[in-house]
């Protein structure tokens, strides 16, 4: 019988294992020859797909021996069914391999966020970090009761066309009303997948029709609880589908990026809050000219506004990249120059804007 069809199997694993990926055409091979039927092999980029074909292979091969009229090499079928539980092992351990190394690139993608300055210097950070972690394209978006604000969208290597992207999906004023995938996630506040894009009614159908996508992966932006944006990203250069290690990802890293929010959000509230106070400050003349505090050095401002911004001293060390004893120093000198009590007192008189730099 003519085997020579197996020379199209793709050799490597949805994990990149080329030896593991060997093996399992291997086993192809030899379950096709001892059951006398063509098996299809599982797909590139389907560790799913695999372990059901060894289920089955496993099963078919079983029943072969069971079958005292089918006349079965029994050494062979027994050395088959060794091979292929030694295989689903041997999957089983690359597949926890491939989950801790993608764990590891949604914490340094969150990684990437420390630092931003406000909400909209966070998203857009966001994004970017998303392609970091493997995305080849990834919109980052920002929800309000049935609005949804498309914010920034990334594409490897192609600013333009991730303007061009961005611009057509905000033109089409998209809104969370039940019609489109999107309000499923908003509504449960899980990450999902969307597949047949381009023939999916419930999707942007101007966006998708730009952006010629054909499966993404989805996450819900999550802040105190409430659904207040979304993360999407697909593998569109790389020509695969989204598949559930992309969607555990995007939930990993939206995960991060809600708590990286909250703190965004009070830096931009301690911000206008400021800029009120200088304001109010312009339009009193008659007042006296407030006494000028010794002023603070660049690097006691930076951290006098992280204090403002609620982090804490391991949070002000990890971000300005200083231990936190030197953080203690600072805060030490922050508070006798301004003749301040507390880091409270320290926060009042910056907000009062009486420190110049």
């Amino acid at each position: 019988m003519d085997w020579s069809w197996h020379v199209a199997i793709e050799t490597r694993t949805p994990s990149g294992d080329a030896t593991l990926g060997a093996e399992l055409a291997a086993v192809v091979i030899e379950a096709s020859e001892i059951l006398g039927r063509r098996i299809q092999p599982p797909g590139a980029h389907s560790p799913g797909e695999a372990k059901r074909l060894l289920t089955q292979l496993w099963d078919d091969a079983v029943a072969t021996l069971s079958d005292t009229t089918a006349g079965a090499d029994i050494q062979r079928t027994t050395a088959l069914l060794a091979r292929i539980r030694a295989t689903e092992a041997d999957l089983a351990a690359s597949d926890a391999a491939g989950s801790a190394t993608h764990l590891r690139m949604a914490a340094q993608a969150i990684a990437r966020l420390h630092g931003a300055r406000g909400v909209d210097d966070l998203l857009r950070r966001a994004a970017e970090a998303m392609g970091a972690m493997g995305f080849d394209r990834a919109l980052v978006s920002t929800t309000e009761g049935q609005r949804w604000h498309l914010h920034t969208m990334f594409v490897v290597d192609d600013e333009p066309w991730a303007d061009a992207i961005i611009a057509a999906g905000r033109e089409s004023s998209p809104t969370l009303d039940g019609h489109l995938v999107e309000s499923d996630i908003v509504q449960r506040a899980r990450p999902g997948l969307v597949f047949d894009v381009q023939h999916n009614p419930r999707v942007i159908r101007p966006l998708v029709e730009m952006t010629r996508c054909s499966s993404y992966a989805v996450a819900p932006l999550t802040m105190n609880g409430t659904v207040v944006g979304l993360v999407h990203g697909d593998y569109y250069f790389q020509r695969r589908e989204a598949d559930a290690t992309a969607r555990a990802m995007l939930a990993v890293f939206a995960a991060g990026l809600g708590h990286a929010l909250t703190g965004a959000s009070l830096l931009d509230g301690v911000t206008a809050l400021r800029t009120g106070f200088d304001r109010l400050a312009g339009s009193v003349d008659a007042s006296p000219s407030p006494v000028e505090t010794p002023a603070l050095s660049t690097r006691e401002l930076d951290v006098v506004e992280l204090l403002a911004a609620g982090r804490a001293n391991r949070q002000i060390a990890r971000e300005l990249a200083i231990s936190e004893a030197t953080v203690k120093t600072h805060i030490t000198h922050i508070l006798r120059k301004l003749g301040a009590a507390n880091r409270a007192e320290a926060v009042a008189y910056w907000l009062r804007g009486t420190v110049v730099r």
